[in-house]
This record gives C-alpha cells, sequence and structure tokens, in this order.
C-alpha cells in the first residue's frame, strides 16, 4: 500500500467578505466580490507556454490541468496518487505486454463544440514528438520517437486508439505517464484552423483547444489569466464560474492583497507572511504536499568525496528537522529518499539524523582526524542560499569547513552538468506521478556511455547493478511487485548514494476562511480549481 500524505493543516478560520478590487478594473474600495470567482495572487512570471505539449512549469501545470483533460487523471480527493479513467474510460494490453488499446470515452465534447474522438487522441499523442519541445522527452523514455510515433499510434475504430511501445513497460508507469499534460487531448480540429507553421505551437501558447473543467477566456502574459466554467464538462460542472489569477510577485503585497479581501489566495508568501497571518480572524492557513524533493549531492569524481566514509559523514551533518522546522516551516517536512510520499513504492525511512560527533568519528576512520575543506555550490536565491549557509554552519560542528559558492541559477546548473562541483544544492520535481520518473536519475547510469541528464552521472555514481534493477522495475506488471522493488532500490539508495536527501516540499498558502475545497498542490502535481466554494 502507497503511504499518505500528512493531512492538510488547517489552521485558523471564520467567515469573511471578499473585495471588488480583485476583478480586473474594478475600483480599490472593498466590496463584496461575486461568490461565483476565485481570485488568486501569484507569481506566475514564468508561465511562458500554455501548449501543453510544450509546458513544463509548476505555474503552467495549475492553469492545463484545469483547462485539458488527459488519457487518466489522478483522484484529487485522495492523499495517494490514485489512478483513475480519463480520456481513456478504458484498456486492454497485448499478450506480449507491448501494445495498449484504449477504448476512447464517448459524449466529450470540446469547448468549440467538437465532439472528441480517437483522431483527436492519436493528433494529441503524435503531436508532442514532432513539435519536440522539451517535455517530448516523457515519451522517447518508453521508445516513443518523431520516425516511429505515426506507426505506432494509430487509431483502430471511432472512439479506440492503439499504442505500441518498444517494451512491455508496467502499466502503471504507462497510465501515470498518461497523466501528464504531455497527454492532454487536443481538439485537433481547432488547432489545425490555427497550425501556421508549427503545428498551432504558437497559436496555443495564447490560446486553449480543450475540453476540461474551464475554458481560456484570457491571457495576458506577467499580468493574470482568467478561465470559465465549462458547464458541459463530463466530470461535472465545476463549483465555481470563474477563476482569475493575478501576478503579484512580491509576497508582502499578496500578503495585504488577502487581508484586505482583494483576493481569495496567497499562492507565494513567506515563512515570515505565515507567521504574521496565523490566528488572523478571516485567514485559513493551509499546507499541501507536492511532489518536489530538496538535496545536496557529492561529486565522487572529486577525490575526497571518493572514501565513503567522508559522504556518510556528511549525511550526518544535516540537520534535517531544523531545517524543516526553523528554516522552512510549513514549506518542507523531513524525507530522505527520491521517491516522494504518496506516489508508489515510497518510503517514509529516515536512516540519518544530525550527528556531528557520529561524523567526526566517521572522518577520523577516513584519515581526516581534523576535518576537511569543501565548497558547495548553490543558486543565490531562496531556499538554496539559505540552505547552503544553514549546511554551513551544521557542517562545521562535525568538523567540515564548507565554502558557500553563490551564483545564478544558470550558472550552478552549468558547472554541475560539467561535473566541476564538489558539493551541490538541488531541487527536483516530479515530472509525472511514477516512481520511475526520479529513479530514472537517481538510481540509473548506464555503463559505457556519459549520461549528462542523469543526476547519477553528474555526480560520478557508478552503479551498473542498481541501474539493472531500475530498469527491470520499469517492465514489473505486477504492481505490489514494482512497489517492493522500488522500496529495495532506495533502501541501498540511501546507504550508499552521493545524494543526502533532506526534505519535500509543500505549498504553504492563506486563503479567506469563506473558501472550501481549493487545492494549491495535488497528487496530479497541480492546483485544484473545480473543486472550489465559497461559503
Amino acid at each position: 500500500m502507497m503511504p499518505s500524505l500528512p493531512k492538510r493543516a488547517l489552521l485558523t478560520g471564520a467567515g469573511a467578505s471578499l473585495a471588488a478590487a480583485a476583478l480586473p478594473g474594478a475600483r480599490e474600495a472593498q466590496a463584496q466580490t461575486p461568490r461565483t470567482a476565485l481570485v488568486i495572487a501569484a507569481q506566475i512570471d514564468d508561465l511562458v507556454a500554455l501548449d501543453p505539449h510544450h509546458s513544463f512549469e509548476v505555474t503552467g501545470s495549475d492553469l492545463l490541468k484545469n483547462v485539458y483533460d488527459q488519457l487518466f487523471v489522478l483522484d484529487p480527493t485522495k492523499d495517494t496518487a490514485e489512478l483513475q479513467p480519463g480520456i481513456a474510460e478504458s484498456f486492454t494490453v497485448s499478450e506480449d505486454g507491448k501494445t495498449y488499446t484504449f477504448r476512447i470515452r464517448q459524449g466529450v465534447r470540446f469547448h468549440s463544440g467538437n465532439a472528441l474522438t480517437a483522431a483527436d487522441v492519436v493528433y494529441s499523442l503524435r503531436r508532442p514528438l514532432m513539435i519536440n519541445r522539451t517535455p517530448a522527452f516523457m515519451f522517447r523514455s518508453v521508445g516513443l520517437t518523431r520516425d516511429n510515433v505515426e506507426q505506432n499510434v494509430r487509431q483502430t475504430g471511432d472512439f479506440e486508439v492503439q499504442v505500441t511501445f518498444n517494451q512491455a513497460y508496467a502499466p502503471t508507469l504507462i497510465q501515470n505517464l498518461f497523466t501528464a499534460n504531455i497527454a492532454s487531448v487536443l481538439d485537433s480540429r481547432l488547432v489545425q484552423q490555427n497550425a501556421g507553421d508549427d503545428m498551432g505551437n504558437s497559436w496555443l501558447n495564447r490560446n486553449s483547444a480543450a475540453s476540461g473543467a474551464y475554458r481560456l477566456v484570457r491571457y495576458q502574459p506577467n499580468e493574470s489569466y482568467m478561465l470559465e466554467r465549462n458547464d458541459q464538462w463530463w466530470r461535472g460542472r465545476a463549483n465555481l464560474q470563474r477563476v482569475i489569477v493575478r501576478h503579484v510577485p512580491e509576497a508582502a503585497t499578496q500578503r495585504l492583497l488577502l487581508e484586505r479581501g482583494d483576493v481569495d489566495v496567497a499562492r507565494n508568501l513567506t515563512p515570515t507572511d505565515i507567521a504574521a497571518l496565523r490566528g488572523r480572524p478571516n485567514i485559513t492557513l493551509a499546507e499541501f504536499p507536492r511532489g518536489t524533493i530538496q538535496y545536496f549531492s557529492a561529486n565522487l569524481t572529486f577525490p575526497l568525496l571518493q572514501n565513503p566514509k567522508v559522504v556518510e559523514a556528511l549525511k550526518y551533518l544535516v540537520d534535517y528537522d531544523g531545517i524543516a522546522n526553523n528554516l522552512l516551516p510549513g514549506q518542507v517536512f523531513p524525507h530522505q529518499s527520491f521517491i516522494p510520499r504518496a506516489i508508489l513504492g515510497a518510503v517514509d525511512t529516515r536512516p540519518y539524523t544530525y550527528d556531528p560527533d557520529r561524523a567526526r568519528r566517521l572522518l577520523a576512520e577516513a584519515g581526516h582526524a581534523n576535518g576537511i575543506a569543501l565548497t558547495i555550490d548553490t543558486a543565490n536565491s531562496f531556499p538554496s542560499l539559505d540552505v547552503a549557509q544553514t549546511l554551513q554552519a551544521s557542517m562545521a560542528r562535525g568538523g567540515v569547513r564548507l565554502e558557500v559558492l553563490p551564483a545564478t541559477g544558470a550558472q550552478v546548473l552549468a558547472k554541475f552538468r560539467a561535473r566541476n562541483h564538489q558539493l551541490f544544492i538541488g531541487i527536483w520535481g516530479l515530472g509525472y506521478p511514477d516512481p520511475h520518473y526520479n529513479a530514472d536519475s537517481f538510481s540509473s547510469n548506464p555503463p559505457g556511455t556519459d549520461n549528462p541528464g542523469k543526476l547519477t552521472w553528474r555526480n560520478g555514481w557508478d552503479i551498473p547493478e542498481l541501474t539493472r534493477r531500475t530498469e527491470s522495475a520499469m517492465t514489473e506488471r505486477d504492481q505490489n511487485a514494482r512497489a517492493a522493488i522500488y522500496r529495495q532500490i532506495q533502501e541501498e539508495f540511501m546507504n550508499t548514494s552521493p545524494f543526502a536527501i533532506f526534505a519535500q516540499q509543500q505549498v504553504q498558502v492563506a486563503h479567506r476562511s469563506n473558501l472550501r475545497g481549493y487545492m494549491a498542490s495535488s497528487p496530479g502535481l497541480s492546483a485544484i480549481y473545480w473543486l472550489a466554494t465559497k461559503g
């Protein structure tokens, strides 16, 4: 059984009135906002692509998962990532395990009014590889390529589609992959009417061709977007008629708008802002776990770090509870392996605690009784820089003199990808809710080739046997057996890897207390708007 996420914390609450200033063009004076509108203050300047086969940012997923339908979905009401039928209402697998036949749901209509058919699904599964944007690697990881996709993705009936993969992958892997934005089903007729010379990529980055809970009615880059309810949605009509997300870059301004009632939700508050709002009337604080982990890693191509006792010592010099409870309270919780909670095969084992004395003994056993000196590369932004400075202090007590080397995110990543770091602080998000997505980078490093996209390779960790087991987990068709393989892989990973995973992130928000059902994050890796209601 998959472990459950921590229960969402609801810390304060009371009734509230909302302000009309939340709506575009409204005056600043406070007045009651429509009870049918959800208004969110958030940082959305990283929203660069609205095409679901192009977008690869969390902010984009929040919009897209509320606008588009995918082949499969995750139940947003459950704390574990439980799969449900989506546009694919059922499927069968061939005897050799390679060919999936999907039965497409009938009666679904796009926002344009066009009926959704198997032809739209085929177009939508082929298109990501043809436009070849960043998310296309997900389909390539299961053997679909630009050269073979027309042959391997075929319409076999008005409401039937067959997809043939290069191996007999685990059905749960394929289903989880097809919950991702890259598996969003497009209105192929509408897209082709606006195709231009890039299969509609430019047009879809400002418009939508969807069938989901809401339709996009306005998008102003770096300012706002507005969604209107799709009253004909096959899953049932959303509770609120309209969603407005305003770009508010400053956390202090988000907090002010919330306190005044100008917005329903403040999405990007700092721990200081959260502390100031705690106990305030008409305000509720809530926490939603996200499948993003924080870690630091040691480059094993650096001679000093090739001694396992040195790396083990570093793992005992992380103040895991201090980071969660003092540095980033409410924004993370302690977690020490690469599969996030709620995902198949996750473990809650925490073998490491902050123990400077034990770390000193390990360094002495490694021949460094007088301690060692290391550098750590980090982005010069919150929270990575703050974590690096906390590690600098905690490691000093265990005999490690740590020099923090801050730089821009691009500079740090370039150094990391070139294997020129000693220690590196990273944040890793789950691209789709399957353990393979993370295992592919944390416990796989195929021998004989350079694998610069994998975190294992970047840290010089050669693991042919663990790589073999990671690859075998992709093809284990029994879900319980598959979960057991990932648990075994993680136990070895925690004991032997050059990674110290110290936290899993959660989204911490404040909202007006008359708002119910809004989810800032979900097992499906996105915000959920369609369950929100106002009292």
